[in-house]
């Protein structure tokens, strides 16, 4: 093996252990670290405000912006020292950085859609609870207490408790609200943030506003599957025609041709 096969293993290795090192967080260890205080100097402020929101739209709120931009660098670097290896030319490096940069950015896109679709398909069964202790006379922080008790570990329940345990630190409720709308981005649970705002304010009954929001929920999860089921066909027509009918009438064909040729024999 020549020098420029032991280089690429070596990219590989490095871009797999760079991956590896950050997702698995080990760089929870230190909040303050110098490589951090050093990347800072290079993020402008809507960069760096933008890959905060895409890291607590993912629920990676262990992560920085600064994780997730040197996490960026260090891909596209890697990708680029690939190509050029393979393929001595800046264009191959200019390739290879760029698509070292969209792969981290469709990663965290993929991460921030299973994050919000996970809590949708949460959402309902929460809000049945809760708008049964409302109607019952509880409060609201009384409500979302007792709900979370038989929640468990989901991403819904950590977002409701990171709620309450600012209401319990002395934050209003709509404030909180406010945060938790910055957090999230599915639509359905911005809804009900929006509707909780407005009943707090206005001081409304929240028991039926939820009960509504969640057989709506419901309506909208059986839409979305009856819409899936209706594209189904059509998503499978490419395959069918690429792959299944040449494989069949090559199959057909072949038998026919065989028992031509012993016909004609």
């Amino acid at each position: 093996m020549d020098w420029q096969g032991f280089l690429i293993i070596g990219l590989c290795g490095l871009t797999v252990f760079g991956l590896v090192w950050i997702v698995s967080g080990f760089a929870q260890s230190a909040v303050l670290t110098p490589w951090r205080e050093v990347c800072e100097r290079f993020i402008r402020w809507p960069v760096r405000e933008r890959y905060t929101i895409e890291l607590q739209h993912a629920n990676l709120t262990q992560w920085q912006a600064t994780d997730l931009w040197a996490l960026r660098w260090l891909m596209s670097l890697c990708m680029a020292l690939l190509a050029t290896v393979l393929h001595a030319s800046w264009v191959s490096s200019t390739i290879g950085f760029g698509l070292g940069w969209m792969l981290i950015g469709v990663w965290i896109k993929q991460r921030i859609s299973r994050h919000q679709r996970a809590l949708t398909l949460q959402l309902p069964a929460f809000l049945d609870l809760l708008s049964m202790c409302l109607a019952a006379g509880m409060n609201l922080q009384t409500g979302v207490q007792l709900v979370l008790g038989y929640q468990g570990k989901t991403e819904l329940a950590m977002l409701w408790r990171q709620w309450l345990l600012q209401v319990k630190a002395g934050n209003a409720r709509v404030a909180a609200f406010q945060l938790m709308l910055a957090r999230v981005s599915s639509p359905a649970l911005r809804r009900i943030c929006v509707a909780l705002i407005q009943a707090e304010q206005s001081g409304a009954g929240m028991a039926a506003s939820l009960h509504v929001h969640s057989q709506q929920l419901r309506q909208e999860r059986l839409m979305n599957a009856e819409k899936q089921a209706l594209q189904a066909p059509v998503k499978m027509l490419l395959p069918l025609v690429v792959c299944f009918f040449p494989s069949t009438f090559l199959v057909l064909g072949f038998s026919i041709y065989i028992n031509m040729g012993a016909l004609f024999d």
